[in-house]
């Protein structure tokens, strides 16, 4: 009889030891794994904001040559620069430098419009001027602008 009371002790001690998750565990990974999800957006988010960077920096650039087109006259149509003058006589030329597009006067200087150009085009109509560029992203952006200086 004391045998039989002894199996019985160890059977109930060896169910107390098995390893299982409690109810405190299950609660605090399910906490955890929540928490996570709601970040991973918001993170993802902020690891992925070169296009947004890129968009404004060419918005900034068309507004940059629309300034210029609109205040000079066109001195010459070519289709991978743009070349203006203004009145003092000096020669504007917006164009491609290794993968830079550059603003010029008098074929001196160096200020930098946009980086991480891979193509810059610009195509001409008797009343406006349309330019397209092909970022090193693959992104194609364009925008066609209104000359409203007489030639």
């Amino acid at each position: 009889m004391q045998r039989n009371e002894q199996n019985k002790f160890m059977s109930i001690t060896t169910l107390n030891q098995t390893d299982a998750f409690t109810i405190v565990e299950l609660l605090i990974a399910l906490t955890v794994i929540s928490l996570i999800l709601v970040i991973s957006p918001t993170v993802w988010t902020n690891l992925n904001h070169q296009p947004q960077t890129e968009r404004y920096s060419v918005q900034q650039f068309f507004h940059a040559i629309t300034d210029e087109i609109q205040t000079n006259r066109l001195a010459e149509q070519a289709h991978d620069k743009l070349v203006l003058s203004n009145l003092a006589n000096e020669q504007i030329v917006i164009s491609k430098y290794q993968d830079l597009i550059r603003r010029q006067v008098n074929r001196t200087g160096h200020e930098i419009l946009l980086r991480d150009v891979k193509q810059f085009l610009v195509y001409y109509s008797d009343d406006y001027v349309e330019v397209m560029i092909t970022m090193n992203s693959g992104e194609v952006y364009e925008k066609t602008i209104t000359i409203f200086v007489q030639k």
